[in-house]
Protein backbone atom coordinates (compact mmCIF):
# COMPACT_ATOMS: atom_id res chain seq x y z
CA UNK A 1 0.00 0.00 0.00
CA UNK A 2 3.24 2.23 0.14
CA UNK A 3 3.99 4.88 2.64
CA UNK A 4 1.77 7.41 4.23
CA UNK A 5 1.94 11.07 2.65
CA UNK A 6 3.52 14.03 4.26
CA UNK A 7 6.00 14.96 6.93
CA UNK A 8 7.24 12.83 9.77
CA UNK A 9 4.66 14.20 12.25
CA UNK A 10 0.86 13.28 10.28
CA UNK A 11 -2.06 14.77 11.57
CA UNK A 12 -4.44 12.78 13.10
CA UNK A 13 -7.93 13.06 13.37
CA UNK A 14 -9.35 10.47 16.52
CA UNK A 15 -13.21 9.96 17.46
CA UNK A 16 -12.87 10.83 21.13
CA UNK A 17 -14.02 7.54 22.36
CA UNK A 18 -10.93 5.58 21.06
CA UNK A 19 -9.33 4.19 24.11
CA UNK A 20 -5.13 3.81 23.67
CA UNK A 21 -4.64 6.47 20.70
CA UNK A 22 -2.32 8.38 22.63
CA UNK A 23 0.15 5.64 23.54
CA UNK A 24 -0.38 4.00 19.81
CA UNK A 25 -1.00 6.66 16.71
CA UNK A 26 0.24 9.31 18.68
CA UNK A 27 4.01 8.10 18.46
CA UNK A 28 3.46 8.94 14.64
CA UNK A 29 1.46 12.19 14.38
CA UNK A 30 -0.37 14.97 16.09
CA UNK A 31 -3.79 13.83 17.13
CA UNK A 32 -7.19 15.59 17.27
CA UNK A 33 -9.84 14.28 19.20
CA UNK A 34 -13.28 14.99 18.05
CA UNK A 35 -17.18 13.92 18.95
CA UNK A 36 -17.22 11.03 15.97
CA UNK A 37 -20.84 12.04 15.06
CA UNK A 38 -19.67 15.68 14.27
CA UNK A 39 -16.66 15.36 12.44
CA UNK A 40 -17.01 17.06 8.90
CA UNK A 41 -15.31 17.31 5.59
CA UNK A 42 -13.62 20.29 6.82
CA UNK A 43 -12.44 19.38 9.49
CA UNK A 44 -10.12 16.32 7.99
CA UNK A 45 -9.20 18.46 4.93
CA UNK A 46 -5.80 18.28 6.22
CA UNK A 47 -5.65 15.52 8.18
CA UNK A 48 -3.32 11.96 6.78
CA UNK A 49 -5.19 9.78 8.90
CA UNK A 50 -8.66 9.65 10.19
CA UNK A 51 -9.48 6.90 13.53
CA UNK A 52 -12.70 6.60 13.90
CA UNK A 53 -16.03 4.52 15.61
CA UNK A 54 -19.12 3.32 13.76
CA UNK A 55 -20.72 7.30 14.65
CA UNK A 56 -18.77 8.86 11.77
CA UNK A 57 -20.12 8.36 8.10
CA UNK A 58 -16.97 8.02 6.06
CA UNK A 59 -17.98 8.41 2.46
CA UNK A 60 -17.00 10.93 -0.48
CA UNK A 61 -19.14 13.88 1.22
CA UNK A 62 -16.40 13.46 3.89
CA UNK A 63 -12.85 12.69 2.33
CA UNK A 64 -13.60 14.10 -1.35
CA UNK A 65 -11.75 16.64 -0.67
CA UNK A 66 -9.35 15.40 1.97
CA UNK A 67 -5.48 14.40 2.20
CA UNK A 68 -6.85 10.86 4.24
CA UNK A 69 -5.01 7.66 3.10
CA UNK A 70 -5.80 5.56 5.68
CA UNK A 71 -9.05 5.03 7.56
CA UNK A 72 -9.11 3.27 10.76
CA UNK A 73 -12.20 1.93 12.38
CA UNK A 74 -12.05 0.14 15.55
CA UNK A 75 -14.92 -1.31 15.80
CA UNK A 76 -16.02 -4.92 14.23
CA UNK A 77 -18.97 -3.26 11.70
CA UNK A 78 -17.77 -1.64 8.71
CA UNK A 79 -21.66 -0.41 7.22
CA UNK A 80 -20.49 3.40 8.03
CA UNK A 81 -17.70 2.85 5.39
CA UNK A 82 -18.25 3.69 1.94
CA UNK A 83 -15.49 0.44 1.36
CA UNK A 84 -15.72 0.54 -2.53
CA UNK A 85 -15.60 4.65 -2.67
CA UNK A 86 -12.28 4.00 -0.51
CA UNK A 87 -11.20 1.08 -2.44
CA UNK A 88 -11.67 3.54 -6.18
CA UNK A 89 -9.82 5.98 -4.53
CA UNK A 90 -6.95 4.27 -2.85
CA UNK A 91 -7.68 4.88 0.51
CA UNK A 92 -5.92 2.16 3.13
CA UNK A 93 -8.51 0.97 5.26
CA UNK A 94 -8.73 -1.21 8.60
CA UNK A 95 -11.42 -2.21 10.82
CA UNK A 96 -11.03 -4.72 14.36
CA UNK A 97 -13.15 -7.95 13.58
CA UNK A 98 -13.53 -10.21 16.46
CA UNK A 99 -11.89 -6.97 18.83
CA UNK A 100 -14.90 -6.49 21.58
CA UNK A 101 -16.30 -10.20 21.20
CA UNK A 102 -16.38 -11.39 24.80
CA UNK A 103 -17.31 -7.92 25.44
CA UNK A 104 -20.48 -8.08 23.68
CA UNK A 105 -21.72 -11.62 24.32
CA UNK A 106 -21.14 -11.19 27.64
CA UNK A 107 -23.21 -7.96 27.88
CA UNK A 108 -25.90 -9.43 25.86
CA UNK A 109 -26.22 -12.66 28.20
CA UNK A 110 -26.54 -10.02 30.93
CA UNK A 111 -29.46 -8.53 28.52
CA UNK A 112 -30.83 -11.77 28.11
CA UNK A 113 -30.64 -12.60 32.40
CA UNK A 114 -32.40 -9.18 33.22
CA UNK A 115 -35.56 -9.55 30.35
CA UNK A 116 -35.86 -13.01 32.02
CA UNK A 117 -36.13 -11.76 35.43
CA UNK A 118 -38.39 -9.01 34.23
CA UNK A 119 -40.46 -11.55 32.55
CA UNK A 120 -40.44 -14.07 35.36
CA UNK A 121 -38.66 -16.88 33.41
CA UNK A 122 -35.93 -18.79 34.50
CA UNK A 123 -33.09 -18.82 31.35
CA UNK A 124 -32.16 -22.12 32.12
CA UNK A 125 -35.85 -23.54 30.83
CA UNK A 126 -35.96 -20.95 27.64
CA UNK A 127 -34.51 -22.07 24.03
CA UNK A 128 -32.53 -19.59 22.84
CA UNK A 129 -31.92 -19.19 18.52
CA UNK A 130 -28.44 -17.85 18.24
CA UNK A 131 -29.23 -15.60 14.13
CA UNK A 132 -24.98 -15.22 13.55
CA UNK A 133 -22.89 -17.39 15.01
CA UNK A 134 -19.69 -15.41 14.24
CA UNK A 135 -17.28 -14.06 16.61
CA UNK A 136 -20.31 -12.61 19.52
CA UNK A 137 -22.56 -15.17 18.57
CA UNK A 138 -20.04 -18.11 18.84
CA UNK A 139 -18.98 -16.43 22.27
CA UNK A 140 -22.88 -16.59 23.33
CA UNK A 141 -23.26 -20.11 22.58
CA UNK A 142 -21.06 -21.14 24.79
CA UNK A 143 -21.74 -18.71 28.14
CA UNK A 144 -25.45 -19.99 27.57
CA UNK A 145 -23.94 -23.46 27.47
CA UNK A 146 -22.36 -22.82 30.70
CA UNK A 147 -25.75 -22.03 32.20
CA UNK A 148 -27.22 -25.24 30.70
CA UNK A 149 -29.69 -23.64 28.06
CA UNK A 150 -30.68 -25.45 25.17
CA UNK A 151 -29.35 -23.21 21.97
CA UNK A 152 -30.01 -23.48 18.11
CA UNK A 153 -27.77 -21.50 15.92
CA UNK A 154 -28.62 -19.70 11.97
CA UNK A 155 -25.65 -18.49 9.85
CA UNK A 156 -26.16 -19.67 6.27
CA UNK A 157 -22.53 -18.30 5.33
CA UNK A 158 -20.83 -20.22 7.53
CA UNK A 159 -23.40 -22.94 6.63
CA UNK A 160 -22.18 -22.85 3.04
CA UNK A 161 -18.56 -22.96 3.96
CA UNK A 162 -19.52 -26.56 5.32
CA UNK A 163 -20.27 -25.66 9.08
CA UNK A 164 -22.32 -28.39 11.03
CA UNK A 165 -24.61 -28.24 13.24
CA UNK A 166 -26.77 -24.90 12.20
CA UNK A 167 -30.56 -24.64 11.56
CA UNK A 168 -32.68 -22.52 9.40
CA UNK A 169 -33.41 -19.02 10.05
CA UNK A 170 -37.43 -20.18 10.56
CA UNK A 171 -35.94 -23.04 13.13
CA UNK A 172 -34.11 -20.28 15.03
CA UNK A 173 -36.90 -18.07 15.29
CA UNK A 174 -39.03 -20.43 16.58
CA UNK A 175 -36.93 -20.52 19.91
CA UNK A 176 -38.29 -18.56 23.12
CA UNK A 177 -35.45 -16.24 22.67
CA UNK A 178 -33.75 -14.71 19.73
CA UNK A 179 -30.82 -13.53 19.75
CA UNK A 180 -29.06 -11.28 16.65
CA UNK A 181 -25.44 -11.07 15.87
CA UNK A 182 -25.18 -10.42 12.25
CA UNK A 183 -23.11 -8.00 10.61
CA UNK A 184 -25.32 -4.80 8.77
CA UNK A 185 -24.97 -5.73 4.76
CA UNK A 186 -27.05 -3.86 2.25
CA UNK A 187 -26.07 -5.89 -0.94
CA UNK A 188 -23.60 -9.68 -1.81
CA UNK A 189 -25.26 -13.24 -1.21
CA UNK A 190 -26.03 -12.44 2.15
CA UNK A 191 -28.26 -9.12 2.88
CA UNK A 192 -29.18 -8.45 6.97
CA UNK A 193 -30.58 -5.03 6.48
CA UNK A 194 -33.75 -5.60 7.85
CA UNK A 195 -33.52 -9.27 7.70
CA UNK A 196 -36.33 -9.36 11.08
CA UNK A 197 -39.60 -7.73 8.54
CA UNK A 198 -42.82 -8.78 9.29
CA UNK A 199 -42.74 -11.83 8.02
CA UNK A 200 -39.51 -13.27 9.83
CA UNK A 201 -40.98 -11.49 13.39
CA UNK A 202 -44.69 -13.49 12.34
CA UNK A 203 -42.85 -16.35 13.00
CA UNK A 204 -42.01 -15.91 16.34
CA UNK A 205 -43.90 -17.83 19.22
CA UNK A 206 -46.17 -16.16 21.22
CA UNK A 207 -44.39 -13.82 23.85
CA UNK A 208 -41.21 -14.49 23.14
CA UNK A 209 -37.91 -12.44 23.62
CA UNK A 210 -35.80 -10.62 20.54
CA UNK A 211 -32.61 -9.29 21.39
CA UNK A 212 -31.04 -7.32 19.38
CA UNK A 213 -27.02 -6.32 20.41
CA UNK A 214 -25.84 -6.21 16.12
CA UNK A 215 -26.76 -3.58 14.29
CA UNK A 216 -30.70 -1.56 14.80
CA UNK A 217 -30.90 -2.06 11.06
CA UNK A 218 -31.03 -5.65 10.60
CA UNK A 219 -35.19 -5.02 12.23
CA UNK A 220 -37.92 -3.56 10.75
CA UNK A 221 -38.47 -1.26 13.33
CA UNK A 222 -41.84 0.08 12.38
CA UNK A 223 -42.75 -3.93 11.96
CA UNK A 224 -41.48 -4.59 15.56
CA UNK A 225 -43.19 -2.18 17.17
CA UNK A 226 -46.53 -3.34 15.89
CA UNK A 227 -45.83 -6.82 17.49
CA UNK A 228 -44.65 -4.85 21.03
CA UNK A 229 -47.66 -2.86 21.14
CA UNK A 230 -49.91 -5.74 20.39
CA UNK A 231 -47.93 -7.51 23.45
CA UNK A 232 -47.42 -10.85 21.14
CA UNK A 233 -43.44 -10.16 21.44
CA UNK A 234 -40.82 -8.72 23.78
CA UNK A 235 -37.80 -7.05 23.36
CA UNK A 236 -33.94 -6.14 24.28
CA UNK A 237 -32.62 -4.12 22.65
CA UNK A 238 -28.72 -2.14 22.89
CA UNK A 239 -29.07 -1.63 18.93
CA UNK A 240 -32.10 0.58 17.21
CA UNK A 241 -33.28 1.51 13.64
CA UNK A 242 -32.39 4.52 12.66
CA UNK A 243 -29.94 5.49 15.65
CA UNK A 244 -29.70 7.89 16.80
CA UNK A 245 -33.03 9.51 15.99
CA UNK A 246 -35.04 6.34 17.19
CA UNK A 247 -38.72 6.21 17.54
CA UNK A 248 -39.82 6.83 21.62
CA UNK A 249 -42.65 4.37 21.00
CA UNK A 250 -40.57 1.84 20.53
CA UNK A 251 -38.02 2.31 23.38
CA UNK A 252 -41.08 2.75 25.55
CA UNK A 253 -42.11 -0.87 24.98
CA UNK A 254 -38.66 -1.93 25.11
CA UNK A 255 -38.09 -4.56 27.99
CA UNK A 256 -34.69 -3.88 28.16
CA UNK A 257 -33.15 -0.63 26.26
CA UNK A 258 -29.25 0.32 26.76
CA UNK A 259 -27.58 2.44 24.12
CA UNK A 260 -25.18 0.82 21.74
CA UNK A 261 -22.83 -0.14 24.65
CA UNK A 262 -22.45 -4.08 24.47
CA UNK A 263 -18.69 -4.07 23.05
CA UNK A 264 -18.04 -0.83 25.39
CA UNK A 265 -15.34 -2.83 27.52
CA UNK A 266 -12.52 -1.00 28.27
CA UNK A 267 -10.98 -4.52 27.17
CA UNK A 268 -12.64 -4.50 24.02
CA UNK A 269 -11.80 -0.83 22.96
CA UNK A 270 -8.21 -1.43 23.42
CA UNK A 271 -8.39 -4.56 21.36
CA UNK A 272 -10.12 -2.14 18.91
CA UNK A 273 -7.20 -0.14 18.71
CA UNK A 274 -4.42 -2.13 18.63
CA UNK A 275 -6.38 -4.05 15.76
CA UNK A 276 -6.45 -0.88 14.27
CA UNK A 277 -2.62 0.59 14.86
CA UNK A 278 -0.96 -2.75 13.85
CA UNK A 279 -2.75 -2.48 10.32
CA UNK A 280 -1.83 1.31 10.34
CA UNK A 281 1.69 -0.35 10.48
CA UNK A 282 1.79 -2.62 8.15
CA UNK A 283 0.59 0.14 5.77
CA UNK A 284 3.15 2.99 6.64
CA UNK A 285 5.72 -0.33 6.22
CA UNK A 286 6.41 -0.06 10.44
CA UNK A 287 7.37 -3.16 12.00
CA UNK A 288 4.01 -3.26 14.43
CA UNK A 289 5.82 -5.33 16.75
CA UNK A 290 8.50 -3.06 17.49
CA UNK A 291 6.93 0.39 17.23
CA UNK A 292 6.43 2.38 20.36
CA UNK A 293 2.80 1.33 20.22
CA UNK A 294 2.31 -1.94 19.38
CA UNK A 295 0.69 -2.72 22.95
CA UNK A 296 -2.34 -1.45 24.17
CA UNK A 297 -2.13 -2.96 27.72
CA UNK A 298 -4.97 -2.76 30.30
CA UNK A 299 -2.85 -4.04 32.84
CA UNK A 300 -2.91 -0.36 33.67
CA UNK A 301 -6.65 -0.78 34.36
CA UNK A 302 -8.16 -1.12 37.93
CA UNK A 303 -8.77 -5.37 38.49
CA UNK A 304 -12.30 -4.79 39.58
CA UNK A 305 -13.13 -6.90 42.99
CA UNK A 306 -16.81 -8.55 43.52
CA UNK A 307 -17.85 -9.06 47.52
CA UNK A 308 -20.88 -11.29 47.73
CA UNK A 309 -23.15 -10.97 50.66
CA UNK A 310 -25.11 -13.81 52.29
CA UNK A 311 -28.06 -15.34 50.29
CA UNK A 312 -27.47 -12.78 46.91
CA UNK A 313 -27.37 -14.75 43.74
CA UNK A 314 -23.95 -14.88 42.38
CA UNK A 315 -24.86 -15.02 38.84
CA UNK A 316 -27.46 -11.94 39.01
CA UNK A 317 -25.24 -10.04 40.94
CA UNK A 318 -22.03 -10.99 39.18
CA UNK A 319 -23.96 -9.50 35.95
CA UNK A 320 -24.96 -6.47 37.32
CA UNK A 321 -21.66 -5.69 38.74
CA UNK A 322 -19.77 -6.52 35.23
CA UNK A 323 -22.15 -5.18 32.81
CA UNK A 324 -24.57 -2.63 34.84
CA UNK A 325 -27.36 -3.34 32.21
CA UNK A 326 -30.14 -1.84 34.70
CA UNK A 327 -28.03 1.22 35.62
CA UNK A 328 -28.51 2.30 31.53
CA UNK A 329 -32.05 0.63 31.13
CA UNK A 330 -32.84 3.11 33.44
CA UNK A 331 -31.09 5.86 31.57
CA UNK A 332 -32.64 5.15 28.43
CA UNK A 333 -36.39 4.73 30.11
CA UNK A 334 -35.79 8.81 30.81
CA UNK A 335 -35.29 9.95 26.96
CA UNK A 336 -38.68 8.79 25.91
CA UNK A 337 -40.73 11.66 26.66
CA UNK A 338 -37.73 14.32 25.18
CA UNK A 339 -37.88 15.77 21.81
CA UNK A 340 -36.38 13.74 18.65
CA UNK A 341 -33.18 15.96 18.65
CA UNK A 342 -33.07 16.08 22.34
CA UNK A 343 -33.20 12.05 22.41
CA UNK A 344 -30.06 12.12 20.05
CA UNK A 345 -28.06 14.33 21.88
CA UNK A 346 -28.82 12.18 25.44
CA UNK A 347 -28.40 8.91 23.57
CA UNK A 348 -24.92 9.91 21.98
CA UNK A 349 -23.85 11.38 25.75
CA UNK A 350 -24.89 7.68 27.72
CA UNK A 351 -22.32 6.43 24.82
CA UNK A 352 -19.65 9.15 25.22
CA UNK A 353 -19.84 8.91 29.03
CA UNK A 354 -20.16 5.22 29.85
CA UNK A 355 -18.51 4.40 32.67
CA UNK A 356 -15.09 2.30 32.66
CA UNK A 357 -16.17 -1.52 32.21
CA UNK A 358 -14.36 -5.06 32.09
CA UNK A 359 -14.79 -8.04 30.92
CA UNK A 360 -15.65 -10.92 33.15
CA UNK A 361 -12.18 -12.29 32.83
CA UNK A 362 -10.46 -9.06 34.46
CA UNK A 363 -13.12 -9.82 37.54
CA UNK A 364 -12.13 -11.30 41.40
CA UNK A 365 -15.34 -12.68 43.08
CA UNK A 366 -15.15 -13.51 46.34
CA UNK A 367 -17.65 -15.63 48.51
CA UNK A 368 -19.83 -17.44 46.43
CA UNK A 369 -20.97 -20.83 47.32
CA UNK A 370 -19.65 -23.81 45.65
CA UNK A 371 -22.09 -24.36 43.00
CA UNK A 372 -22.19 -20.43 42.28
CA UNK A 373 -18.33 -20.51 42.19
CA UNK A 374 -18.23 -23.31 39.40
CA UNK A 375 -20.70 -21.41 36.97
CA UNK A 376 -18.92 -18.15 37.83
CA UNK A 377 -15.51 -19.59 36.76
CA UNK A 378 -16.65 -21.59 33.98
CA UNK A 379 -18.31 -17.90 32.53
CA UNK A 380 -14.88 -16.25 32.68
CA UNK A 381 -14.46 -14.73 36.55
CA UNK A 382 -11.90 -15.41 38.47
CA UNK A 383 -13.18 -16.79 42.18
CA UNK A 384 -11.80 -16.54 45.86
Amino acid sequence: MGRPPGTDRLKIIVDQNIRGAGTTFGNHGDLEFMDGRSISASDVEDAEILIIRTATRVDRDLLGNSRVRFVGTTSIGTDHLDIEWLDQNGIAWSNAPGCNADSAAQYTLAMIWLACQRLGRPLQQQRVGIVGRGNVGSRLQRLLRVLDVDTLANDPPLEDQGEAGLVSLQDALGCDIVSLHVPLEDEGPYPTYRMIGADQLAQMTDHALLVNAARGDVIDGNALLAELLSRRLHAALDVWPGEPFFSSDLLSRTLVATPHVAGYSEDGKRNGTRIVYHAFCDWAGINPHTAPGSKTSVTDLQQPELMLATGEDPLTTALEAACFVPLHDEAMGRLIPLSPEQRAAEFDRLRREYPARRDFQAWTVHGADASGAAVLGRLGFSVR
